[in-house]
C-alpha cells in the first residue's frame, strides 16, 4: 500500500487484483507461521528497497 511504483495491470485485471490478494494473505499466514516455528521473519518490499536502500539494508544488517 502507498508504493508509487506499482500499478494493478490494465490487462486481466481481475486475475491480477485476485492474486496480489491471494499472495498477500499467503504471506500473511506464512508469516505467521513461521513465528509459531521460532522463526525471525523480516520482510521488506521493492518500494522499500527504491526509496532507502542503504537504510533498508542497515536495518536488516541491526536485525541480524
Amino acid at each position: 500500500k502507498g508504493c508509487k511504483y506499482f500499478v494493478v495491470p490494465k490487462t486481466r485485471t481481475e486475475f491480477w487484483v485476485n492474486k496480489i490478494n491471494t499472495n498477500i494473505k499467503n504471506d500473511k499466514k506464512n508469516h505467521r507461521l513461521l513465528k509459531k516455528m521460532g522463526w525471525k521473519v523480516m520482510c521488506y518490499w521493492e518500494c522499500q528497497l527504491k526509496k532507502d536502500f542503504e537504510k533498508s539494508i542497515r536495518e536488516m544488517e541491526t536485525r541480524l
